[in-house]
């Protein structure tokens, strides 16, 4: 289930007429045995609360007094969030003969009372929030909201708010929906919380949220794909710079493209967005392209050298609700990855059915470790849905991934092979855009396809460019040699009138070139700086750029016996002896 905990409000929602009715209480006890944390949040006084609540026991936390109070049953802990009352607001509301009730942090008041209130509340010089609820007034110090004491709560718990759906019926539960995941109300709530909630429960009060409960979330059958409000932007539509988004949940993802086609980019720019959004994702990385997402606030990198190290990196999902990881297994032997990564997925497996987290898992380089002779189905558990898969052989993986994927985001693909398994896997256009194979074998670097599964098997097609990534993505330097760079960014090998003798797409072609070009060619190059020029702006690799400017500056100065096997050398040094 996606729904890890319930945070529900008492009257109208749980309760009718001051009780909890024995098919509610049924209905919460056998959330709690599904391993559901419940959490009760009422406006009443906590004194109040237990003269008319006799199963608070059900629950593993109340939040009472609009927020004001935090009270842990199974502890007896009890938590005010805020001052008491001051005595002299108490004597002003005497004053005026209103009528108020009192708890350990709150006034209620009635409604109808609030331009005497707010006079009481500046003759006394008192500081309160005025928070409505249908026909009362609560008077509570500022900052303090339902949606404060869940938050309070949470944390507590070491619960992730992306996997608690609150409940509730009236205006002072929109801070208790701002503060979770996702938000319901009954059917007979307010119009203004029909319309802010991702679901309307038929039916009145308790009863028809317990039918709720008991159909769709332990049923686990929630829209929750379907809420317009839990979104990840991936780009704009590349013909009307609309906004391309895909579900913050209960969605599979398959990123594929040739190499070099810009899917790992595109890929690492999802993970930014959902850390961002403070989703908790685990990359797997068996080559080290994703480390230099370790920069984000939130987001950790773990070297596995031994198959220890994975449980020791999973610890930080199990103990912060929000924290990221990425599993670096490029020091691992290629035949023990496999291996790895099939002890990482189940642990992952085990971690989100009981804490549901990480809530995104992204396998780079899919088809090495979900072939059908790779990681066991079982341990990957791809129908719990969250799972981003990165390859450029999609027809390498087992067979029910390809089938359980509901968004396709398809870079350039120029194999054959690989287009005729598109064709055949991807579900019918119905967009009215030419043949999925045809468009992909000639998309511009830096554009996608995306394809989504949509009702009776159809799909949605549509072109976007990707979104910006915040962290400069730098490939692992085994291939980084071999990426080629965007149209318009190669290096021109040209004497000083303008003749040229070649052009360089890659590290590994400059270094192909520089080895065979004129001496005059490459002397005029080192000496106005663009050989260090080009790998500082196109690659991003400064220690290299650092490198070459040393080599161009000897150059200029006559110390140079040979140029080029000092740049080739460095190339060399660089990114190993396989360019």
């Amino acid at each position: 289930m996606l729904i890890k905990a319930l945070a529900c409000d008492f009257d109208g929602t749980l309760a009718f007429e001051d009780r909890i009715g024995p098919y509610v209480r049924d209905t919460l006890d056998r959330a709690r045995k599904a391993s559901l944390r419940l959490i009760l949040v009422t406006g009443r006084t906590f004194f109040e609360l237990t003269r008319v609540c006799d199963c608070l026991e059900l629950f593993d936390a109340v939040v009472a007094e609009n927020g004001a109070v935090v009270y842990h049953p199974g502890s007896a802990m009890i938590r005010d969030q805020g001052p008491p009352v001051p005595a002299r607001l108490l004597a002003e509301l005497d004053r005026r003969g209103i009528y108020y009730q009192v708890g350990r942090v709150i006034v209620g008041v009635a409604r109808a009372d609030e331009a005497a209130v707010k006079e009481a509340l500046l003759v006394a010089g008192v500081s309160r929030d005025l928070i409505y609820n249908r026909a009362a007034l609560m008077l509570l110090p500022a900052g303090v909201s339902k949606g404060s004491g869940v938050q309070h709560v949470l944390r507590v718990l070491g619960l992730s708010p992306h996997d608690v759906l609150a409940i509730g019926d009236a205006e002072n539960d929109l801070p208790l929906f701002d503060a979770c995941g996702f938000s319901a109300c009954p059917g007979d709530s307010l119009g203004a919380i029909r319309d802010r909630v991702d679901w309307v429960f038929p039916g009145a009060h308790g009863d028809g949220v317990a039918t709720a409960i008991t159909t769709l979330v332990l049923g686990d059958r929630l829209p929750v794909q379907r809420s317009p409000r839990h979104r990840i932007a991936v780009g704009w539509v590349a013909a009307t710079s609309g906004p391309v988004t895909i579900p913050a949940r209960g969605v599979n993802v398959l990123i594929h493209g040739d190499p070099h086609s810009g899917k790992s980019w595109l890929a690492g720019a999802l993970v930014e967005r959902l850390v961002a959004a403070r989703y908790a994702v685990c990359v797997i990385d068996p080559e080290g392209d994703y480390r230099v997402l370790s920069r984000m606030p939130g987001m950790a990198w773990a070297e596995i050298g031994e198959p220890a190290a994975v449980d020791r990196a999973l610890e930080r999902l199990r103990q912060e609700p929000t924290e990221s990881v990425v599993l670096d297994l490029s020091s691992l032997p290629h035949a023990a990855k496999v291996s790895v990564i099939g002890q990482a997925l189940q642990s992952i497996r085990d971690i989100r059915r009981l804490w549901g987290r990480p809530h995104w898992v992204l396998v780079d380089e899919a088809h090495y470790s979900l072939h059908p002779d790779g990681v066991e189905p079982d341990a990957l558990g791809f129908e719990d849905r969250g799972f981003c898969l990165v390859t450029y052989r999609p027809s390498w993986l087992q067979d029910g991934l390809v089938r359980a994927v509901d968004i396709f985001l398809l870079a350039r693909t120029t194999d054959a092979s690989e287009l005729a398994f598109l064709s055949a896997a991807l579900p019918p256009n119905d967009d009215g855009v030419e043949a999925v194979a045809d468009v992909l074998a000639r998309l511009p670097r830096g554009e996608f396809l995306m394809v989504r599964r949509g009702a009776e098997g159809r799909a949605g097609v549509l072109t976007f460019v990707a979104a910006p990534r915040q962290t400069v993505h730098v490939r692992h330097l085994a291939k980084y040699v071999d990426s080629e760079v965007p149209p318009g960014r190669e290096f021109l090998f040209r004497r000083a009138h303008g003749e040229a003798h070649g052009t360089a797409n890659s590290l590994q072609s400059f270094r192909r070139l520089a080895a065979v070009v004129p001496d005059d060619v490459l002397t005029r190059h080192a000496e106005i700086g663009d050989f260090s020029r080009w790998v500082d702006e196109v690659f991003a690799d400064p220690e290299l750029a650092r490198q070459l400017r040393k080599v161009e500056a000897r150059s200029r100065r006559g110390e140079l016996a040979d140029l080029r096997r000092a740049i080739d050398a460095l190339i060399t040094a660089r990114y190993g002896g396989g360019v």
